[in-house]
């Protein structure tokens, strides 16, 4: 029974009643009710308590009063009034350093009277700061390394991390590694310090693991164009250690780091082979040969296809759709549309029926790119719109409700390439800066620090960039000079460093030279040289890359792998070139048939996707279905389809290992 409205309650009760509302709810209001019959002054039960706060956050002041109402309110910051502030509470914007020691009073007033209250004092914590960093160990194998950090702050938590990737359970001012092994050798160690005003990060400080050295990655096989350059890479265990690149036998004189990048290569330079000489205090190991084959070829860059096709990235097969650019600017879209990837203002069931994107009043694409969940599209004049699914603020639009329109994102001026990751977008601009929004855990904004962003934020030391490309966390940048840049995730050595340490700005690729075009897809990177020389580095533990069938081991450094392309395209488990002779050809998984050579067994090296000729571009999405575009402007789909992402109501859910047309559909004018 409610004490407050019986009439049998005895007036305690209900006093009591009242005062247990008052302790739990809007105090003063309630004191003010219960005296609001007599002709009292105002009175302060309980003055405003002194608050502490983070910075970026607020914090509310309140008061518990008595006196006759109704009774009126002004609060004061260091005894001037603050606009606005007439209720009973005051709830401050969001804080600022400045605000640290502020001084908030409030003024009670009746008919009767008035009474100032007491002042409360404001105290604002800023950040951490770290006043020792941790130290570089170096252990024999088999023992431990502690690594530790000083710092200051309210509130402190923190997180270590291995090569960037945050470590289970590290969550303590120290850390110290499980007994050591040769694999650890040469990682990268780092914390977090964090509170409610932000997070700072540690130096990456190295672990050293002496042992005798061993090699993990040797130099690759591979084949480039005379005039160009190759790159050969290892990656070795051991602690400590120097390296002496040969090539067929003799010491190549300044060679001693883990990756030697050839002169411009000539006639003579065909069939040689590399190796390098690994050694420190331990002893010494040489690693395997690496034939270097040449090819002659003129310089033919590859032209712009007339359309275009972007598969979703997502790693859950039953979220898979297409978006297609025609050669007159309008986009179609098919397959999962839940979340409004159509664009046509629905947010409906999965389709096979291409669906028309609804585009502004005037506006015609030039270039388009699907995400994980979401999609974007460049204008002939420069805009840039995105539309879909909006959990990281991946659309750019500052907030994160999805969008399931094109909604245009506010740049500071004309873009000219556009991107799509996972979770994240990236838009070059006219002048060369590249902006990028979204999720932020692996770096993957290049903004050098951990944090997302639901609009476009600079990436950081970067110019003279023409064209981005985008895997799942990852990013290439295309400078106007031929080189690539990277950042982002790096656990499979996709950016293309020589190593597997993650990076949160922009980093120099061993592709610094005739890159033409990028491409990006899962954890791997794709590149074209000038000469039409296929480039690929990153994730191959299903043999995507494309090596041979044997070799599954991740490649940190560029390695020429197809000669004569035009354009290339990566997935989660697969990779695929387009040869200027219109053939597609795709290595890696090949689960429910994604390389669309009428089976399902998977292949190291690259093979022709049956049946396509004249092919001018294509796409692979997500795990295991791909589409290319001829030149007569049909499509063709293959892999899986299980959100009827390969258009084509003929097929069922499981797909086809065999390429199929797109029923009437062209993507040509």
């Amino acid at each position: 029974m409610n004490l407050l409205m019986s009439s049998r309650a005895p007036l305690r009760w209900i006093r009591a009643a009242a005062l247990a509302v008052v302790l739990f709810g809007p105090l003063l209001l309630l004191q003010g009710c219960l005296d609001s019959g007599g002709s009292a002054e105002p009175s302060i039960s309980q003055q405003p308590r002194d608050r502490a706060a983070f910075v970026g956050a607020t914090t509310t002041f309140d008061i518990g009063v008595g006196g006759k109402g109704p009774l009126s309110f002004q609060w004061q910051r260091n005894g001037v009034a603050i606009l606005g502030a007439t209720a009973g509470t005051y709830t401050t914007p969001a804080l600022s350093i400045a605000d640290d020691g502020a001084r908030y009073s409030v003024i009670v007033s009746n008919d009767v009277g008035s009474v100032t209250s007491s002042e409360a004092t404001l105290a604002v914590y800023g950040p951490p700061t770290i006043t020792t960093q941790p130290v570089a160990q170096t252990v024999a194998v088999g023992a431990t390394a502690s690594f530790s950090v000083a710092a200051s702050g309210q509130g402190l938590t923190y997180q270590w991390r291995r090569n960037g990737v945050a470590i289970a359970s590290a969550t303590a001012a120290s850390y110290t590694t499980a007994a050591t092994v040769a694999g650890d050798d040469g990682v990268a160690i780092s914390v977090d310090v964090i509170n409610g005003a932000g997070i700072v990060g540690s130096d990456a400080v190295l672990l050293t693991v002496t042992a005798t050295p061993a090699v993990v990655t040797g130099p690759l096989s591979q084949r480039a164009a005379i005039g160009e350059r190759a790159v050969f890479g290892v990656v070795a265990t051991g602690g400590n250690l120097q390296y002496q690149w040969e090539r067929d036998g003799a010491i190549i004189p300044g060679a001693t780091t883990n990756r030697h990048v050839t002169p411009p290569l000539t006639v003579a330079d065909d069939a040689t082979q590399y190796t390098v000489v690994i050694s420190n205090a331990q002893g010494s190991t040489r690693s395997a040969a690496a034939t270097l084959n040449t090819v002659a070829a003129a310089v033919a860059a590859p032209t712009t296809p007339f359309a275009e096709v972007a598969t979703s990235g997502t790693a859950t097969a039953a979220e898979s759709f297409t978006v297609v650019r025609r050669s007159n600017g309008s986009v179609a879209a098919w397959g999962y549309g839940a979340e409004g990837q159509h664009g046509d203002g629905t947010n409906g069931s999965a389709t096979d029926t291409p669906v028309a994107v609804t585009l502004p009043a005037g506006v015609a694409a030039s270039r388009i790119a699907a995400g994980g969940n979401h999609a974007l599209l460049l204008s002939s004049t420069g805009d840039v719109y995105a539309w879909g699914r909006n959990t990281s603020g991946q659309l750019g639009a500052g907030d994160q409700q999805n969008r399931n329109t094109p909604t245009q994102v506010t740049l500071p001026d004309a873009a000219v390439s556009i991107a799509a990751g996972r979770e994240f977008s990236v838009a070059v601009l006219a002048d060369g800066r590249v902006f990028a929004w979204g999720l932020n855990s692996d770096g993957q904004l290049g903004t050098g620090n951990r944090f997302s962003s639901f609009s476009p934020a600079e990436v950081t030391g970067i110019t003279q960039v023409t064209a981005v490309a985008a895997g799942n966390s990852h990013v290439l940048a295309l400078r106007s000079d031929g080189s690539v840049w990277a950042w982002g995730a790096n656990a499979a050595g996709q950016l293309g460093t020589g190593d597997f340490v993650l990076s949160r700005v922009p980093v120099a690729t061993a592709a610094q030279q005739d890159v033409v075009r990028i491409r990006a897809g899962g954890d791997l990177s794709l590149a074209i040289t000038s000469r039409r020389i296929g480039l690929a580095w990153g994730k191959n533990s299903d043999g995507q890359l494309g090596l041979t069938s044997l070799t599954t081991n991740d490649v940190p450094t560029p390695v020429g792998v197809q000669t004569d392309v035009v354009d290339a395209a990566g997935a989660d488990m697969l990779s695929l070139f387009v040869g200027a002779d219109g053939v597609l050809r795709a290595a890696g998984s090949n689960e429910t048939g994604s390389l669309g050579d009428g089976t399902t067994t998977a292949r190291g090296s690259y093979g022709a996707v049956n049946g396509i000729a004249n092919a001018i571009t294509a796409a692979v999405g997500g795990r295991s279905f791909g589409l290319a575009i001829r030149a007569d402007g049909r499509l063709l789909s293959w892999g899986d389809n299980n959100a009827d992402q390969l258009g084509n109501p003929a097929l069922s859910t499981t797909g086809t290992s065999t390429p199929a047309e797109v029923p009437n559909f062209s993507a040509g004018p």
